[in-house]
């Protein structure tokens, strides 16, 4: 199992369409994340058709406890982005996957 990481989509842009520089490729790449989490900073909905959607839901304050020291802490409310892969990825994903096939051991 690898890692795909900014670097590696740069490459692959440059592969794709060899007049671009290296900068132009990082920048494309910088500037899609940056409107990603503008959006949802803002409370928008992000789609990327074919592949996901995300969006922000909001965890409300609640009252935990600390497993190491049995104590209760407090956790303030907080946004968690929510990711929701497409019907088209999750075809992909599932496409050679064979459960009759598969055993656990």
């Amino acid at each position: 199992m690898s890692t795909i990481d900014k670097v590696d989509i740069a490459e692959a842009l440059i592969t794709s369409y060899p007049e671009l520089s290296r900068e132009i490729a990082n920048n494309i790449i910088d500037m899609m994340f940056e409107q990603i989490s503008t959006a949802l900073i803002c409370g928008d909905r992000v789609e990327l058709r074919g592949f996901c959607s995300m969006i922000v839901r909001k965890r409300k304050d609640r009252i935990i406890r600390n497993p190491k020291t049995q104590r209760y802490i407090k956790v303030d409310p907080r946004g968690v982005v929510y990711f929701r892969a497409s019907r088209e990825l999750i075809k992909l994903l599932n496409k050679d996957y064979h459960p009759a096939e598969s055993s656990i051991i």
